[in-house]
């Protein structure tokens, strides 16, 4: 499982990108989003990208915030659909 940082801005995207790509493949990857306080628009393509990869991706546990701007962008139904309680 890959956790977000509290902040994720287009630092904290730069610097997860390896490990995203790495971890990519044919099953969905699960994201914590549980720490996400503040989100930024380079960490939300970020995750479109990821979602509309091969196995896309599974959200857990996401923080007010992070639902907050993910609706706020109209990116809910790209990056919430596979959402884990």
């Amino acid at each position: 499982m890959m956790t977000l940082p509290s902040i994720c801005d287009r630092s904290a995207a730069i610097a997860l990108y390896p490990e995203l790509a790495e971890l990519i493949g044919a099953v969905p990857l699960a994201i914590d989003a549980s720490r996400v306080e503040k989100i930024g628009q380079a960490m939300l393509q970020l995750l479109v990208s990821a979602a509309r990869s091969e196995g896309g991706i599974t959200i857990h546990k996401p923080s007010p915030s992070f639902s907050a701007a993910v609706i706020l962008a109209k990116l809910d139904h790209v990056v919430m659909e596979g959402v884990a309680a």
